[in-house]
């Protein structure tokens, strides 16, 4: 990828009973939309990778391991394209410390989120991807 910087990362941060923490948006435009951790990459994060460490140490305090690139996709916000990454937790205490973007967490499956939770249109894509098994989190 040549510009990161109008690519976005979301992050799937998945607990030991196979839910995703989802993060719910204070921020006036998406107030009330819940998502993963997410961002837009920065121009000093040499990877894709780099920028999902960083999004996810900041939005939830949480230090993470990237797995893999599960789908590259059109974004619908501010970048041109979004990627959305496997990580795992190399924090065994798992405490979320929320930075001002958000309001609330909280852990759902994808069918929790997608029959609970106002979503942002990106991510409600993904998890009905995920459910209608077009994309595999395994």
């Amino acid at each position: 990828m040549e510009n990161l910087s109008s690519h976005g990362i979301v992050a799937l941060v998945q607990n030991t009973e196979g839910k995703y923490l989802l993060l719910e948006d204070s921020r006036e435009q998406m107030k009330g939309h819940w998502a993963p951790p997410h961002g837009r990459c920065e121009d000093t994060d040499e990877t894709e990778a780099n920028g999902v460490i960083r999004e996810v140490l900041e939005e939830t305090g949480l230090e993470v391991r990237p797995i893999r690139a599960v789908l590259t996709q059109p974004a619908d916000t501010k970048v041109k394209t979004v990627s959305f990454w496997l990580v795992e937790s190399v924090d065994d205490q798992g405490i979320v410390q929320l930075d001002d973007e958000s309001s609330a967490y909280g852990w759902f499956t994808p069918d929790e989120a997608l029959s609970g939770l106002l979503l942002y249109p990106g991510t409600k894509l993904f998890f009905e991807k995920v459910l209608a098994g077009e994309v595999n989190l395994n």
